[in-house]
């Protein structure tokens, strides 16, 4: 199961994920999060990822996706307290990770 939180301030979004990002749940991030941000024209995506559990393969796709849309925007998409397993298999997606 995974849980979003998010906050917007001034053209910058702060979201916290808990749980798995998995193939069930990609679609959280697909039907409500990629739409926000295409609408209120988010620059700076800021993702809490220390509650984060698990990241599969369509997961990786989905943060790649939400990178591409901020990319198009002129904006920046930065992970935070990413696990070191979580870490590992994200390191061929060029993200920024802090």
């Amino acid at each position: 199961m995974l849980i979003l939180s998010q906050n917007l301030n001034d053209k910058t979004l702060f979201l916290m994920m808990k749980g798995c990002l998995t193939k069930k749940e990609v679609y959280k991030i697909d039907d409500y999060v990629i739409p926000f941000i295409k609408k209120e024209q988010v620059k700076e995506l800021v993702c809490d990822c220390s509650g984060l559990k698990r990241v599969d393969y369509e997961g990786k796709y989905v943060l790649l996706k939400m990178k591409l849309v901020l990319r198009k925007q002129k904006g920046k998409l930065t992970l935070c307290d990413v696990k070191q397993s979580i870490k590992n298999e994200l390191m061929g997606y060029r993200m920024r990770i802090q």
